[in-house]
């Protein structure tokens, strides 16, 4: 094994690693919204600062290992190479965003000084699913940028594309939510 391919294979794991973290993610929002209680709140967001301290180890070995990746390929001189090093800028500055938010959930829950209704409303908020599935599709987008290798305007259209199926694929999702919990509601 030369160091080109065991840089690769853990660029690989951190990867992998990074998707499973977005997998606990997903799964973690979708029982929060579920949540009937302050315990059950509690229980599901304590793996966030676990989780965080994977996503931030995994997104930099990705960095590091990328970048060793690339210059060992002499590739810095086309654009594909420029726009991931943006999408795991976008990443981690979306993911930040995203345990902020979780961090003051699980705060406030351990507190327990403000109303549940200011609890639910903060578990439903919409931006939560929204920075998730940007985020989802981030990755997506940065392996097409390096199985593809594409040139800058089709660089910067995967980027771009990337971020707007997160956007719009999370909006479908909520959308879908509403008119379930819609029909449910009328059912009654």
């Amino acid at each position: 094994m030369t160091i080109y391919t065991g840089v690769l294979f853990v660029h690989a794991i951190a990867v992998l690693v990074l998707a499973a973290g977005l997998t606990v993610e997903a799964w973690m929002l979708f029982q929060l919204r579920r949540a009937s209680s302050p315990g059950e709140v509690r229980s599901w967001t304590t793996p966030v600062p676990g989780l965080t301290v994977a996503s931030i180890s995994s997104l930099v070995i990705v960095y590091v290992t990328g970048a060793y990746l690339t210059e060992s390929l002499r590739a810095w001189e086309f654009a594909w190479p420029r726009f991931a090093v943006l999408e795991i800028i976008l990443f981690a500055v979306l993911g930040a965003l995203t345990g902020t938010r979780l961090r003051a959930i699980r705060r406030l829950c351990n507190s327990m000084r403000e109303k549940e209704s200011d609890l639910n409303a903060r578990l439903r908020s919409p931006l939560l699913k929204i920075l998730l599935n940007i985020r989802i599709w981030i990755v997506i987008g940065t392996n097409l940028l390096m199985a593809v290798k594409p040139g800058f305007a089709e660089s910067l259209s995967i980027v771009v594309a990337s971020v707007l199926l997160g956007w719009v694929s999370s909006l479908v999702t909520l959308g879908r939510r509403g008119a379930s919990s819609t029909a449910r509601a009328g059912s009654r």
